[in-house]
C-alpha cells in the first residue's frame, strides 16, 4: 500500500512538472512578438516587393528568366552580409537552409535549376526583379500568443493570424509559433512566412 501511494505521489509530482510552463502567455507574447515583427519586415525583402532597385525594372517584372538590378542606395540593406545577418539574428540554424537557398544560395533538383534572388558584384547588391513567386498575405496579431508548452529553452505557442483574400477580406487563422534559445538569444525554430503584423484584430 505504501509503495503504491508512493508511486501515485511520484506521478502525480511529475505530471504536475510537465504541465507547468516556465512562461506565460504575456512573458511569450513579449518575446514572439518582437521576432514576428523582425520576421515580417525581412521577408518583405527576402520574398515580397520591400527592395526597390536603383533603376525602374519596367517591363522586366514580367521577363521568364533573371532580371538582377542593383538596389537603391537608400535601401536598408546593401550588402548581402547585411542580410545574411539579418536571417542569423532572427532564425535559428535549422531554419536558416532553406533561406539561404532560395536568396543566397540558388538550389537545383532532377527538373529544375533555380538562381538565388540576390547576389553582390562591384555595383553592389543586386535581386532578381522577376522572382515574384511569393505574395504576402498573412498578418499576425501581436499580444495573441497563447503558450502551449516551454521552458528555459524553448517556447511553442498559437499565435492568431489573418489570411487576406485576393479580395482584401481577412479570415482568422490559428499559427503555431515555435521559439529556441540558441547561445543565449531567442530565435524562430521555423518561418511562419508573415507580411505584417497589427496590434487591432482585423475581425
Amino acid at each position: 500500500m505504501k509503495k503504491l501511494l508512493s508511486l501515485l505521489i511520484l506521478v502525480s509530482m511529475l505530471f504536475t512538472f510537465s504541465s507547468c510552463n516556465a512562461y506565460s502567455d504575456e512573458e511569450a507574447a513579449k518575446i514572439i512578438d518582437e521576432l514576428l515583427i523582425r520576421e515580417a519586415d525581412l521577408n518583405g525583402y527576402i520574398y515580397f516587393d520591400s527592395f526597390k532597385t536603383k533603376e525602374d525594372p519596367g517591363d522586366d517584372i514580367y521577363e521568364d528568366f533573371q532580371k538582377y538590378y542593383v538596389v537603391a542606395p537608400d535601401s536598408k540593406y546593401l550588402t548581402l552580409a547585411s542580410l545574411m545577418g539579418e536571417v542569423d539574428a532572427v532564425f535559428a540554424t535549422m531554419a536558416r537552409e532553406e533561406i539561404y537557398n532560395y536568396a543566397f544560395y540558388g538550389y537545383e533538383s532532377e527538373s529544375i535549376s533555380f538562381p538565388s534572388r540576390f547576389f553582390e558584384d562591384e555595383e553592389g547588391l543586386k535581386i532578381d526583379v522577376t522572382n515574384q513567386e511569393f505574395k504576402g498575405r498573412t498578418v499576425a496579431l501581436l499580444g495573441s500568443a497563447k503558450v502551449k508548452r516551454s521552458n528555459a529553452t524553448r517556447i511553442r505557442a498559437e499565435v492568431m493570424t489573418y489570411r487576406i483574400d485576393s479580395e482584401g477580406n481577412p479570415r482568422e487563422h490559428i499559427k503555431t509559433v515555435e521559439l529556441i534559445k540558441e547561445n543565449g538569444v531567442w530565435k524562430l525554430y521555423a518561418q511562419t512566412m508573415i507580411a505584417a503584423t497589427t496590434d487591432t484584430p482585423l475581425l
